[in-house]
C-alpha cells in the first residue's frame, strides 16, 4: 500500500513541477500606471483581455482595440466587475487590422481624444485562418499580424512621443524560429499565393521581431522603448480555425497537453506586463518568462531588419507614409 502512496506522491510531484515550469515567469514589478493610457489590440479575449485586467488593476486607462465591438463591451464589463476601483477608465474602440482604412480611422480617433499614450501593445493575431486576400490586397494573416501593426504603430508614434517615456510591445512567438529567409521574402512579395498556415504565421512573428529591432534603432534617441515578447504556449482561441482543435476527438486527446504545457491567459500576459512595468530601459530586445532571451539568428540580423523594413514600405505601395511620424 505504501508503495502505491509513494508512487502517487511522486507522480503528483512531477506533474505539479511540470505545470509550474511551463507556467513561466511571474511579473513582480510593483509599478503603478495611474492615469497612463495603454492601447491593447486584440483585447476582447485571451492574453489581451488578461493583460487589460492586470493593467486596470494598476490604475491604467485602457483602450480596448477590438474588431468585434460587442465582445469588447462585454470585456469591459467583465474587467470592471473585478476591479475594486470602479473609477478606472476603459474605452472600447473598433479596430480591424485587416483594413488600412479602419487602422487610420482608429488612429485619428485616438489623436482627437488623447493628448498622449504611454504604451501600445500589438497583441492581436490570427492563425490557421482560411486563405483570404483583404480589401487592401494583402494575405489576411500577413496583414492582421504584421502589416496592420506596422501601420498602427507608425500612426501612433506622435502620441507616444508626447509622453515622458513610452513603450511599444510587439507580441511574437517561438514560431519565428520555424521559418527561413526565403519564406520571409516570398510571402511578402506574393500576397495571393497560398502558403502553409504554420509558415504564414511564423513569417509574421519573425517580421514583428525584425520590425522591433529596426524601429528601436530609429527611435533610439527618443523616449520610446520598443520590445518584443514571446508569451509562450497559451490557452486562447488563436487556434479556433484549426481542424485539429475543431475536431472533438482530437481536442479530447490534447487535453493533458493543454493542462500541463499551456499557460492560462493570465500566465501568458505576465511577460507583456513585465515589459510595460520594468524600469529596465533595454530596447530592441525579446522577452519571454519576464526575462531577456535570444531570438533566432535570422531575427538578430540587423541588416535583414533594415532590408525588411524597407521591403515593407515598398509593398505598402504608398498606401501609408511612415515618414509622417518617425
Amino acid at each position: 500500500m505504501w508503495r502505491y502512496i509513494a508512487g502517487t506522491i511522486a507522480v503528483g510531484s512531477v506533474t505539479y513541477s511540470l505545470y509550474r515550469y511551463f507556467a513561466g515567469g511571474v511579473c513582480k514589478c510593483p509599478t503603478r500606471l495611474d492615469g497612463l493610457v495603454v492601447v491593447v489590440t486584440g483585447a476582447s479575449s485571451g492574453i489581451g483581455k488578461a493583460l487589460a485586467l492586470e493593467l486596470a488593476q494598476r490604475g491604467a486607462t485602457i483602450v480596448l482595440a477590438c474588431r468585434d465591438i460587442e465582445k469588447g463591451i462585454n470585456t469591459k464589463r467583465d474587467i470592471l466587475a473585478k476591479l475594486s476601483n470602479k473609477n478606472v477608465k476603459i474605452f472600447v474602440k473598433p479596430l480591424n487590422l485587416a483594413s488600412i482604412a479602419s487602422i487610420i480611422k482608429f488612429s485619428e480617433t485616438l489623436k482627437s481624444e488623447f493628448d498622449e499614450i504611454y504604451a501600445l501593445v500589438n497583441n492581436a493575431g490570427i492563425y490557421y485562418h482560411p486563405h483570404t486576400v483583404t480589401e487592401d490586397g494583402y494575405e489576411i494573416t500577413f496583414q492582421t499580424n504584421y502589416l496592420g501593426h506596422f501601420i498602427l504603430t507608425h500612426n501612433l508614434l506622435g502620441l507616444l512621443k508626447k509622453a515622458d517615456h513610452s513603450r511599444v510591445v510587439n507580441v511574437t512567438s517561438q514560431a519565428h524560429k520555424q521559418v527561413n529567409s526565403y519564406d520571409l521574402n516570398a510571402i511578402a512579395k506574393s500576397q495571393t499565393e497560398f502558403r502553409s498556415h504554420s509558415v504564414a504565421y511564423g513569417v509574421t512573428k519573425l517580421a514583428l521581431i525584425l520590425f522591433t529591432r529596426y524601429l528601436s534603432k530609429k527611435l533610439l534617441n527618443t523616449n520610446i522603448i520598443v520590445n518584443a515578447v514571446d508569451p509562450g504556449t497559451t490557452k486562447t482561441d488563436l487556434l479556433r480555425h484549426s481542424p485539429y482543435t475543431n475536431n472533438q476527438f482530437l481536442y479530447v486527446l490534447q487535453w493533458p497537453i493543454r493542462v500541463l504545457l499551456a499557460k492560462s491567459p493570465c500566465q501568458g500576459a505576465q511577460s507583456l506586463l513585465h515589459c510595460l512595468l520594468t524600469s529596465n530601459r533595454s530596447t530592441g530586445q525579446l522577452y519571454t518568462d519576464c526575462k531577456l532571451t535570444l531570438p533566432s539568428a535570422l531575427a538578430s540580423d540587423d541588416k535583414l531588419a533594415q532590408d525588411y523594413y524597407e521591403l515593407t514600405i515598398e509593398i505598402l505601395d504608398n498606401k501609408f507614409n511612415t515618414e509622417s511620424e518617425c
